[in-house]
């Protein structure tokens, strides 16, 4: 008799379950659906139905679900869990759209949080907006009496947990290569099943993280920026003492060109011989260290502009992307500095202004103009004829034209052009091979333009400073991995296609970081100075040398890493390099960056 009863005790325990774990499925369902179906915010329709799509879907869906499931935990009941998340998700995705329609970028984490915004986003409300408030919160308190007066349906607590476990793992998977501590095999499994269900951060183009991750988890992936460096009194007591110190008096050079070279790199043993007419005409090539690895263009970029670190503990992600709107309208920069100084100041990309949000970075850091792609001529017929199936950039030639057209046009007024090229950026497709074929061919195009635009750059101005800087490693990831030109025992994953590959969480930019720099100018001995002082350094060193031997701007950050950390004997190791990175002090950044300062 006593079995009979524990058997029944058993059944309507397992019934009891079945009926939590269904709930909590149909519920959760019926928020996927309204998300997708009723707001479309989780991102791009699968091409088919099956088990990864589903948990894709989920992913995409989780912080919204995440929240759902804490209510419940809290022993909010069923319908008025449902009413405030999806109350919830509606208004962020009217403020989405509002923000869209403006701005043309998506609303992030920081603009929820971040106080300043409040009246701004208060201009925005009408009266119908407040009635429609008020009748919001009526419904929900409606909602909330019939839960309780009704008692529909109480969660169970071991259910939901067994929800809770893998949706909070999948709404914070971002954070797991910033937690710091965090177990190495931990974050690389992370990276492998961000991979497998593509839910990666877009940082470069959130309007296309939205599209295709969804608005719920592009907010997740935008809180995980480092919040702006503040300036403490003593600090700008510091700052007043140094600034006198480091002025320094009239530019060196009247014509200074940066040139972003995209993923241009080679060795000893690859490559070398696609970069050998850059030495034949004058350049002097030596290396430095990228913080990033296949992309992260923007960031360097950024050292090269600023003198400032992009890595360090005082600020993460794509620099330009996540704090442009906070950069104060006069940042200390290269161009800002020069351009004080009587210089014109000239930016030219071969891609799209509003990428990596150039157009409001450039603005802001003081460039007179910034001609991108459409303001370009066309590509000649000559050559668009003989373009492969698999060039989908724009030729570099039209961006080396636009920038002699500036030259001319200047007549040996000073000016700081910073280009930045696209005709060897990846991917690089297999040709039965691992992409070595359409790198070398489109290297061996781009260096071409290159050359001829530094020759007649040089019947301009003889005197011409040149430097040409590769970013980063192209993601020939297959490449490197069968010719050992990257450790083999970094990877932590690696397969047929260049995307199969992963890094284990030990590869440091002192792993992956190395890239060539080629150097021209007439004033051979600031040449070998340069070489000597800024050669296997960060970008930030190298941009702090440029300016000692060839441009002095008084841009304060180069002048504090110029007398402070690039001028220290070579690290030996990773820890060094890491000293390095952060020797610059916060307060550093918030003067060049954030902070209006009387001068």
């Amino acid at each position: 008799m006593r079995c009979d009863f524990k058997c029944l005790d058993v059944a309507k325990i397992n019934n009891n379950m079945l009926r939590n774990v269904f709930v909590e499925v149909f519920c959760i369902s019926i928020i996927i659906v309204f998300l997708k179906v009723g707001l479309g915010v989780i991102g791009d329709d699968p091409n088919y139905i099956n088990l990864h799509e589903i948990i894709r879907i989920y992913w995409k869906s989780a912080p919204v679900i995440l929240l759902y499931l804490i209510l419940r935990l809290f022993n909010a009941r069923v319908l008025f869990s449902l009413y405030v998340v999806t109350l919830i998700a509606t208004i962020l995705t009217f403020i989405n759209s509002t923000k869209l329609s403006l701005t043309g970028q998506p609303l992030s984490y920081n603009d929820i949080v971040a106080g300043s915004n409040i009246s701004l986003a208060s201009k925005y409300l009408s009266y119908n907006n407040i009635l429609i408030c008020v009748g919001v919160v009526f419904i929900g308190g409606v909602i909330l009496f019939l839960d309780n007066k009704l008692k529909i349906y109480k969660a169970s607590k071991f259910v939901l947990c067994l929800f809770i476990i893998p949706t909070l793992f999948m709404a914070v998977s971002s954070y797991s290569n910033a937690i710091r501590g965090l177990p190495g095999w931990i974050v690389e499994r992370v990276n492998v099943l961000n991979n497998k269900y593509d839910v990666n951060y877009f940082a470069w183009d959130w309007p296309g993280n939205v599209s295709h991750h969804g608005l719920p988890l592009h907010l997740i992936q935008t809180s995980i920026r480092t919040s702006i460096p503040e300036l403490a009194k003593n600090e700008l007591r510091n700052y007043i003492a140094l600034r006198d110190e480091y002025i320094s008096g009239d530019p060196k050079n009247k014509t200074v060109i940066f040139i972003l070279c995209e993923s241009c790199w080679y060795d000893d043993n690859n490559f070398k011989d696609l970069y050998q007419p850059l030495m034949d005409t004058g350049f002097i090539a030596m290396r430095a260290t990228s913080p990033h690895y296949g992309a992260g263009t923007a960031n360097i970029e950024f050292e090269m502009l600023t003198g400032l670190p992009s890595t360090s503990k005082y600020l993460s992600g794509i620099i330009y992307q996540e704090y442009v709107d906070t950069f104060k309208d006069n940042a200390e920069s290269f161009p800002r500095a020069l351009k004080n100084k009587g210089y014109a100041t000239f930016a030219a990309h071969n891609n799209n202004r509003t990428f990596w949000r150039r157009n409001d970075v450039y603005r802001k850091f003081g460039f007179d103009q910034f001609v991108d792609i459409t303001q370009m001529d066309n590509v000649p017929a000559e050559i668009l004829k003989n373009k492969k199936p698999w060039q989908w950039q724009t030729d570099d030639i039209v961006l080396y034209r636009s920038a002699l057209n500036k030259l001319r046009e200047k007549q040996g007024q000073p000016i700081f052009m910073n280009l930045i090229t696209m005709g060897t950026h990846g991917p690089y497709p297999h040709l039965n091979d691992s992409g070595e074929t359409v790198y070398k061919y489109e290297v061996a195009e781009s260096i071409s333009r290159l050359v001829s635009f530094s020759q007649e750059v040089q019947k301009i101005d003889k005197n011409a400073v040149i430097i040409v800087y590769g970013d980063h490693k192209p993601a020939l990831n297959k490449y490197f991995y069968e010719h050992n030109i990257i450790p083999r025992n970094l990877f932590s994953t690696i397969g047929d296609k260049d995307e199969d590959f992963n890094f284990k969480v030990i590869a440091t930019p002192l792993d992956l970081g190395d890239v060539p720099v080629f150097i021209k100018s007439n004033d051979k001995v600031a040449v070998a100075d340069f070489v000597k002082n800024a050669n296997k350094k960060p970008y930030f060193c190298l941009a702090a040398f440029a300016d000692k031997y060839f441009i002095n701007s008084d841009v304060f950050a180069v002048k504090y890493t110029q007398n402070n950390g690039c001028k220290n004997p070579m690290y030996t190791d990773y820890s060094g390099y890491k000293s390095l990175i952060n020797s610059v002090p916060s307060w550093v950044y918030a003067i060049s960056l954030f902070e209006n300062i009387p001068q």
